[in-house]
């Protein structure tokens, strides 16, 4: 595959340990062949989309820090950091629209990318012991339960470091950077009637709060480097984030 083909965002990919010959077409693949994951899309009923398969962690992140990139960008032009005026605005309307869409986008993705990580480093055959909430009955819960049941809070601090035998992330500066992003995503999925309304600045609109953030995406790569630098693997789109530049 060339470079292009071979996307930092791609799953983890694996290489033949043996010579392999196809029982469809008899073709040999040598060993140390590169074995990429696919996922198909049937479109019509003649013509089926293939694409390589994506790692969820790093096509969210990637979206969480793109948005933000843009946000800033827009924010830049507008000269409303630097200039010394004590009232200032967006170039336009829409310019200003335009920043919070891309705000909003990076903080939904970033916790995404949070939701997709968690969940995918769970071991499939995990057990999570826990008792049901105001009753002394054990519970005992397999992967997919925890995956629909637990909140994200839980999973971080409690089931994944248990699956991983490290120590919790809670009340790290991690931990803290995490509740920052959780508390602005849940106000804007589960957005108020204060929040929406015209206002001075002596009230703390959710607006007002997008125009004073820490960068959401390095608040959720920072909770995932916790986990991978306690691990003994680190994945492969990980390793390749962190090569990049931009």
């Amino acid at each position: 595959m060339n470079d292009a083909d071979n996307d930092w965002r791609m799953q983890d990919v694996q290489y033949l340990t043996e010579d392999w010959v196809s029982p469809w077409t008899g073709a040999v693949s040598p060993k140390g062949t590169q074995i990429t994951l696919q996922s198909i899309t049937q479109l019509t009923k003649k013509k089926q989309l293939i694409i390589v398969l994506p790692n969820a962690t790093a096509i969210c992140l990637s979206a969480s820090k793109r948005a933000w990139k843009e946000a800033h960008s827009i924010r830049q032009a507008s000269n409303i950091d630097k200039t010394l005026k004590k009232e200032v605005r967006f170039n336009s309307t829409a310019e200003s629209f335009d920043y919070l869409e891309r705000s909003i986008e990076s903080i939904i993705m970033a916790f995404t990318a949070l939701e997709a990580f968690v969940n995918e480093n769970i071991p499939d055959d995990f057990e999570y012991h826990t008792h049901k909430k105001g009753q002394d009955v054990l519970e005992i819960m397999g992967k997919k339960d925890i995956e629909r049941k637990l909140s994200l809070d839980e999973k971080l601090s409690l089931v994944l470091p248990a699956a991983k035998n490290i120590d919790s992330p809670k009340g790290s500066k991690c931990w803290q950077g995490y509740n920052d992003l959780k508390k602005i995503r849940n106000r804007i999925v589960h957005m108020k009637k204060e929040d929406r309304r015209s206002s001075g600045p002596e009230i703390p609109t959710l607006w007002q709060k997008l125009f004073k953030l820490n960068a959401p995406y390095d608040q959720a790569k920072d909770m995932v480097d916790f986990f991978i630098k306690r691990s003994e693997l680190e994945p492969r789109w990980h390793s390749e984030y962190n090569e990049r530049k931009t």
